[in-house]
């Protein structure tokens, strides 16, 4: 349900941006806003507790056979676990149920947030490189195949048409979708954290478009088990 929220508040902050920028309709235009900021408030108290889930996905992939994927995925889901324990005192703050430093803790979140994009960028480009790799050496390998002619013993080289490296990344592509529409997510969501760490200057309506992109992956890979990228 969380992942429908944030889809509803992304692109009600896209929407509210462009409205305003345009002076198309004031109105509507902050009926938005307060929805954005409601659904954003929300969602932090949809995930109270998901950080200790977090700590138990850690425990999971510690037991992962390859090395970059245990250290990845673990390191990934520990940051996590941390930057939603910190996202729960900013609810916390903005309900009125503690006095805190909503700022401080809102720049202490989204570094633990950026962290656990990176190292999900860091295990996709890990997983689409083997992807290629293995596709390179299923082409070098038909190019390089001989083939007997009418049950002749001697054989000879025969040509065959090379597949262009355009043509090898998109079969990649469409033969893994898993692997490049995560790293197509994270990259989208990497705006949010930076733009809140003040590392890039991204307006609320490219922020509203990347967060309305990242949930649209989000709930594709929730509908179709088979644009999930395993191990999570």
């Amino acid at each position: 349900m969380s992942v429908y929220f944030r889809l509803v508040q992304y692109s009600s902050k896209f929407t509210w941006y462009y409205l305003q920028k345009y002076g198309l309709s004031e109105e509507l235009a902050v009926k938005l806003q307060r929805l954005s900021s409601a659904l954003s408030t929300t969602r932090k108290f949809m995930r109270l507790g998901k950080s200790v889930d977090f700590l138990h996905g850690a425990l999971r992939s510690i037991h992962l056979a390859d090395n970059v994927l245990r250290l990845t995925i673990t390191l990934s889901k520990l940051n996590q676990s941390v930057y939603l324990l910190f996202d729960h005192m900013v609810w916390a703050g903005r309900v009125g149920l503690a006095v805190i430093d909503k700022d401080k803790w809102g720049k202490l979140s989204a570094r633990f947030w950026m962290v656990t994009i990176i190292l999900n960028i860091i295990r996709d480009i890990y997983e689409i490189l083997g992807i290629i790799y293995s596709e390179i050496k299923q082409r070098d390998a038909k190019m390089s195949r001989s083939q007997y002619k009418n049950g002749v013993a001697e054989h000879k080289q025969l040509s065959r048409p090379s597949m262009s490296n355009r043509q090898l990344l998109l079969k990649c592509i469409v033969e893994n979708p898993p692997a490049f529409l995560d790293l197509a997510r994270n990259i989208c969501d990497a705006v949010l954290p930076l733009e809140a760490l003040g590392y890039i200057k991204a307006s609320p309506g490219i922020q509203g478009l990347t967060g309305t992109v990242s949930s649209v992956l989000g709930i594709a890979s929730t509908w179709n088990p088979l644009l999930r990228l395993v191990p999570s």
